[in-house]
C-alpha cells in the first residue's frame, strides 16, 4: 500500500486516521451512558434499602401501636372489674347471695358496657352468675391464672382460653376485709376479628392473633386454625419473650413480619400478636419506581450525548481555523501578515493568541533578517576593503612591538627596586597587628564580665517583678476574702434570725398539735355516742389523733435540733469575726511589704540602666578595636599581595620580553594570512546573496 503524502513528506501506513472529534464524541457518550447506568444503580439500591429500612420502622409501629391498642383493652378491663368489685351492693349480694341483683348488674352491663364475657365468681372460682354469652353458673374457672389470682386477694390478668375461645383477662377480688368473698371477671375476645380487622385498617398490614403457635385469628385466608412450623421464631417469641423482625413465608407467600409476645402479669407468654407487609407490595413499589427512573436516566443520556456532539463539532471548527491558516502558510507565499480570529478566550483561544503571538514574533524576525541581509551585503564589501588596511597596519605593530621589547628592559630593574621597599613594609606592618591583638583581648574580657553583671542585675529584677506581681495578687486575694467574709456574716446572721422565724414556727405547730389531739378525743367521743353508725368515723377520730401524737411528737424534735443550730450560728459567728479581723491584719501586713518590694525594684532599674551604658561603651570600644584590628589584617595582607604582585610582575616582564619576539613572528604570518582573507571576503558575500533570495519568499 501506497504512502500517504502530506506537505511532500511521507505519513506512515500505520498511523491511524482516526478524528479527534470522533474519539472525543466516543469517550463523552461513554462516560454519559455509564454514569446513567451507574445512577440508576445507584437511585435503585438506595431506594431498595431506604423502602425496607421504612417498611421495617412501619412494622415495628404498627406492632407498637397493636400492643398499646392491647393494653388499652386491658386497662378497660380493670376499670370495669375494678368498679364493679367495690360497688357496696355487689359485695352484699355475694354475701347474702342475693344472685337476683347480681343478674341484673350483668344484665345492665351487657347493655351498656363493651366486653366479650363477663362473670362473678364465688372464693373457689366456682361461676355464680354469668353474662349472656359468658360462663355457665357452677362451672369452675380456678384454672385460670387471672381467676385464680384473683381467689387469692390479687389482682390478675392474662392472655387465656375462656369460653372456647382466646381472651385477654382481667378478674378482681371482691373482699371483706381481708378475706376475698368472691370474685369478678371481664374479658375481650381476640378471635372475635374486631381487633385483627381494626389493625388492618389503621396500619394498612396483615396481622394475625396466635394463641401459643396455634393462629386462632388472622387478617390472611386460610391460615385460621393453623400453627407456626418455623422454630426460630417460636423459640425467639415463646421461649425467650423477645420480638422477632424478619421474613417469613405463609402458604406461599412471603411477608416482612414482627411477631411480639403476649404476657401474662406474672410474665408467661400465653400467645404472640403477628403484624406483617406483603413483600408483593414492597416489590412492586420498586418496580413502579424502575419504570420511572430508566426511562428519565435514557432520556437524560440522549441529551447529554446530543449537547456533546455540538460542543465538540464547535470545538473541531475553531480549531480547523488554526490549521487553515498553518497549512496557507506552509503551501502558499508565506504570507506572515495574516492572523486567526479570536473568538471566545479558553484553552483554544489561548493556542490562538500564541499562534498569532509566534506569527508576530516570526514575522518580526523575517523583517529583520531581510534589513540584515541588505547590511551583510555592505559590510562583506567593507571587509574586503578593511583587509587591505588590516596588512598595512600589521607592519607598523611590527615596528611597535621592537621598540617595547626595549622599554621593557628598563622597566625590569625599576621592578627590583621595589620589591626590597615592599619587604620592610610588611615587617612594620605585622609588630602593630600583634599590639592591636593585645588590646582587643583585654577589652573583650572586660565586656564580658560587664555582660555578666547585667544578666545578674535583669534576673534580680525579673524576680523583683514577679515579687511585685505575686504581692499584688496577694492584696487582691486578701481584700476579696475580706469583702467575702463580711458576706459570710451577713448571710449566717440571716441564717440566725431564719432559724428563730422556724421556733416560733415549731411552736405554732405544737400548738396545732395539742388543739388537733383535743379534738380527735372529742371526736371520738362523740363516735362512741353515735353506737353502730360512727364507728367509721371513730377510726377517722383514732386516726386524726395519731397524726397529732406524732405531730408533737416530731415538733418536739424539731425544737431541740433548733436550738443545738441556734447554739452552732452563734459558735460560726465568733469564728467568723474572728476570721475577719486576721484578714484585716494580712491584709495591711500585704501593703507594707508591697512598697519595700516596689522600692527595691526602683533601686534595680536603676542599677540595670548604668550598667547597659557602661556595656554600651565598652561595645563601641570593642567595635572599634575590631575595625583597627581588620585593618591591620587586611594592610598585612594587602603588603603580601603587592610582593606577590611585585615577585609577579618581575617574571611577567621576563615573559614580556620574550613574548615580543613571539609577537614579532606572529605578525608577520598574519601579514601572510592577509591575502587568503581577502579570498574568504568574497566567498561571504556569495553566501549573503544566496540567503537572501530564501528571506524575499516571506512576505511582511
Amino acid at each position: 500500500m501506497a504512502n500517504k503524502i502530506v506537505n511532500n513528506k511521507p505519513i506512515d501506513p500505520n498511523a491511524k486516521d482516526i478524528q479527534i472529534a470522533t474519539k472525543l464524541i466516543a469517550l463523552i457518550g461513554g462516560v454519559i451512558i455509564l454514569a446513567s447506568v451507574a445512577i440508576a444503580t445507584i437511585s435503585l439500591v438506595v431506594f431498595d434499602r431506604n423502602q425496607v429500612k421504612a417498611t421495617k420502622e412501619q412494622l415495628m409501629h404498627s406492632a407498637d401501636g397493636a400492643m398499646r391498642v392491647m393494653e388499652d383493652w386491658l386497662v378497660t378491663l380493670k376499670g370495669y372489674a375494678a368498679t364493679t368489685a367495690n360497688r357496696g351492693d355487689v359485695f352484699d349480694a355475694i354475701k347474702n347471695s342475693d344472685y337476683e341483683t347480681l343478674q341484673e348488674i350483668v344484665e345492665y352491663y351487657t347493655d351498656e358496657l363493651d366486653y366479650a364475657f363477663m362473670a362473678f365468681t364465688d372464693s373457689n372460682g366456682n361461676v355464680i352468675v354469668g353474662g349472656k354469652d359468658g360462663p355457665n353458673p357452677g362451672e369452675n374457672l380456678g384454672s385460670l391464672y387471672s381467676v385464680k389470682q384473683a381467689t387469692l386477694g390479687k389482682i390478675g390478668y392474662a392472655f387465656e382460653t375462656l369460653c372456647s375461645t382466646y381472651c385477654s383477662i382481667y378478674a378482681y377480688p371482691i373482699k371483706d376485709g381481708n378475706l376475698t368473698v368472691g370474685t369478678v371477671l371481664f374479658a375481650y375476645n381476640l378471635a372475635d376479628g374486631d381487633f385483627v380487622k381494626l389493625m388492618t385498617v389503621a396500619y394498612n398490614t396483615e396481622c394475625t392473633i396466635f394463641s401459643g403457635d396455634m393462629r386462632i385469628d388472622s387478617s390472611i385466608d386460610g391460615v385460621t386454625g393453623t400453627r407456626l412450623s418455623n422454630s426460630e421464631i417460636t423459640d425467639t417469641v415463646l421461649n425467650r419473650a423477645q420480638n422477632y423482625i424478619g421474613d417469613s413465608t405463609i402458604n406461599g407467600q412471603k411477608y416482612f413480619s414482627v411477631y411480639a409476645p403476649l404476657s401474662n402479669d406474672n410474665g408467661k407468654i400465653t400467645g404472640m400478636l403477628f403484624i406483617a407487609k406483603s413483600m408483593e407490595e414492597i416489590e412492586a413499589i420498586k418496580y413502579t419506581t424502575l419504570k420511572i427512573v430508566v426511562p428519565i436516566s435514557v432520556v437524560l443520556a440522549i441529551v447529554l450525548m446530543f449537547i456533546s456532539y455540538l460542543f465538540v463539532r464547535w470545538l473541531m471548527w475553531r480549531i480547523a481555523n488554526v490549521t487553515k491558516q498553518l497549512k496557507e502558510m506552509a503551501t502558499g507565499e508565506a504570507d506572515l501578515t495574516k492572523r486567526v480570529t479570536l473568538r471566545v478566550l479558553d484553552e483554544i483561544g489561548a493556542l490562538v493568541i500564541n499562534f498569532n503571538a509566534f506569527c508576530d514574533k516570526l514575522q518580526t524576525i523575517i523583517g529583520e533578517t531581510k534589513r540584515s541581509k541588505d547590511e551583510l551585503s555592505s559590510s562583506g564589501e567593507n571587509m574586503k576593503a578593511s583587509t587591505q588596511d588590516t596588512a598595512s597596519a600589521i607592519n607598523e605593530i611590527i615596528e611597535n612591538i621592537d621598540n617595547i621589547s626595549q622599554q621593557i628592559t628598563t622597566q625590569s630593574g625599576s621592578v627590583q627596586q621595589t620589591a626590597g621597599a615592599v619587604d620592610e613594609i610588611s615587617a612594620n606592618i605585622e609588630s602593630l597587628n600583634q599590639m592591636i591583638e593585645n588590646q582587643s583581648s583585654g577589652v573583650t574580657q572586660a565586656s564580658a564580665a560587664v555582660e555578666q553583671m547585667i544578666g545578674n542585675i535583669t534576673s534580680v529584677n525579673n524576680s523583683v517583678e514577679k515579687m511585685a506581681s505575686s504581692f499584688e495578687e496577694l492584696e487582691s486575694n486578701a481584700n476579696m476574702g475580706f469583702k467575702m467574709q463580711n458576706d459570710v456574716n451577713e448571710r449566717i446572721q440571716q441564717i440566725e434570725t431564719q432559724s428563730e422565724m422556724l421556733q416560733d414556727a415549731n411552736t405554732a405547730i405544737s400548738s396545732i398539735a395539742e388543739q388537733t389531739n383535743l379534738l380527735a378525743m372529742n371526736a371520738a367521743i362523740e363516735a362512741a355516742h353515735a353506737g353502730e353508725a360512727g364507728k367509721g368515723f371513730a377510726v377517722v377520730a383514732d386516726e386524726i389523733r395519731k397524726l397529732s401524737e406524732t405531730s408533737s411528737s416530731q415538733s418536739k424534735t424539731i425544737g431541740e435540733q433548733l436550738t443545738k443550730i441556734k447554739a452552732s450560728i452563734g459558735e460560726v459567728v465568733a469564728a467568723s469575726n474572728e476570721s475577719s479581723r486576721s484578714f484585716g491584719v494580712v491584709s495591711q501586713k500585704i501593703q507594707e511589704t508591697d512598697q519595700l518590694v516596689m522600692q527595691i525594684k526602683a533601686a534595680m532599674e536603676e542599677q540595670n540602666q548604668g550598667s547597659q551604658q557602661i556595656t554600651s561603651a565598652l561595645k563601641t570600644m570593642n567595635d572599634s578595636t575590631q575595625e583597627v584590628r581588620a585593618a591591620s589584617v587586611e594592610m598585612a595582607n594587602g603588603n603580601k599581595m603587592i610582593l606577590e604582585e611585585v615577585q609577579s610582575l618581575q617574571s611577567a616582564t621576563l615573559e614580556m620580553k620574550e613574548s615580543m619576539s613571539e609577537m614579532s613572528n606572529g605578525a608577520r604570518k598574519i601579514n601572510d594570512t592577509g591575502a587568503a582573507l581577502g579570498a574568504i571576503s568574497a566567498q561571504v558575500q556569495d553566501a549573503i546573496g544566496k540567503i537572501g533570495s530564501q528571506i524575499d519568499l516571506f512576505k511582511v
